[in-house]
């Protein structure tokens, strides 16, 4: 049966964590902004709980300070979430990969953009939802000390040859020192993923860059003009002149897009490399913005069904739900 993934919400018990659940139609997007205008998805702060009712709670001027730049940056990324694990479970057990997802590589990692209404993305909990996963096992990083005067080498045609088999990050030979290898290269300490610190370092790092260079974009005034656009008749929204969306309801090219994002991490940024993977990050949300949606959906394929329309077709519906039911979410997939 073909149609359009949606989630109906259902009534959720009063200790479930909104936190944990997948986004709805009217899900707020996440901002970086100061003052008053950043959302919170309407979860009421400590500030507002005291300013409202002192029986409770004290004003917390500490709490209440002026939101500059860097801490509605950093409010922001504490609210970027990815998607709930059942998602991901389910593509990885029955394997309904798209390679048209992938719309940005480099050096340090590969971005797979899925669409709001990918089965993926339906199941994100923010607007936008973004994932980074280390994927590259690379022997010191890729970074090679010259047995000549001990310098470090980085992103030369030692790192080329060793260090990126493929240009999928995966180290097999470091540049042919087979003797550093045989010494160092069955030890896992060398090999950065390896460290929980340097992960979480690694996802943070990616948040906060991703997330500046979205609200950049856009992105935000997107997804709120978007709920409107939902919430209207089809009548109402052809009349109506958007500042960011296409007639179709769809983000207009150069805005940044919604949905879910999945970084796969070849190489972790180092002092030397932290600029340069920064700046990559901005590239590839630059990328999705400027991607033109006919093209991206259905390429120079003759069939009227997009690459994302032929992978919700393989999703089984009544499994994702038992899955939801075990896991208790309140939620129910249907196809519409």
């Amino acid at each position: 049966m073909s149609g359009r993934l949606v989630l109906k919400e259902l009534k959720a018990g009063l200790n479930w964590n909104k936190n944990k659940n997948p986004v709805t139609a009217k899900t707020r997007p996440i901002y970086a902004k100061n003052g008053p205008n950043l959302h919170s998805n309407d979860v009421p702060m400590v500030t507002s709980i005291g300013k409202e009712n002192t029986f409770f709670a004290k004003p917390n001027k500490q709490v209440a300070r002026h939101m500059t730049k860097r801490g509605a940056l950093l409010e922001a990324r504490s609210k970027l979430r990815g998607t709930i694990s059942i998602a991901q479970v389910y593509q990885n057990t029955f394997r309904v990969f798209s390679a048209q997802s992938k719309v940005y590589h480099c050096d340090f990692f590969r971005l797979l953009y899925f669409p709001p209404e990918h089965f993926l993305s339906v199941f994100r909990k923010s607007k936008p939802a973004i994932n980074v996963r280390i994927v590259g096992e690379v022997f010191l990083n890729g970074n090679v000390s010259r047995s000549e005067n001990g310098r470090t080498v980085s992103n030369t045609a030692v790192f080329e040859q060793g260090s990126r088999i493929d240009k999928y990050g995966k180290s097999v030979d470091v540049s042919n020192l087979k003797k550093l290898q045989s010494i160092f290269s069955l030890d896992g300490s060398n090999v950065p993923r390896n460290y929980a610190y340097l992960r979480r370092s690694l996802r943070t790092f990616v948040h906060g860059c991703f997330i500046e260079n979205w609200t950049k974009l856009q992105g935000s005034q997107a997804v709120e003009e978007q709920i409107t656009y939902e919430a209207q008749n089809s009548e109402t929204n052809g009349s109506t002149e958007w500042q960011f969306l296409q007639h179709d309801g769809r983000t207009k090219p150069g805005i940044a897009k919604d949905g879910f994002y999945l970084y796969q991490v070849l190489i972790f940024p180092d002092d030397s490399t932290k600029h340069e993977f920064e700046a990559n990050v901005a590239q590839s949300v630059q990328a999705v913005a400027k991607l033109d949606w006919k093209t991206f959906l259905h390429g120079k394929s003759k069939t009227q069904k997009s690459w994302v329309d032929q992978a919700n077709e393989r999703v089984r519906v009544p499994v994702v739900n038992a899955y939801l039911a075990h896991e208790q979410v309140p939620r129910v997939l249907k196809k519409v």
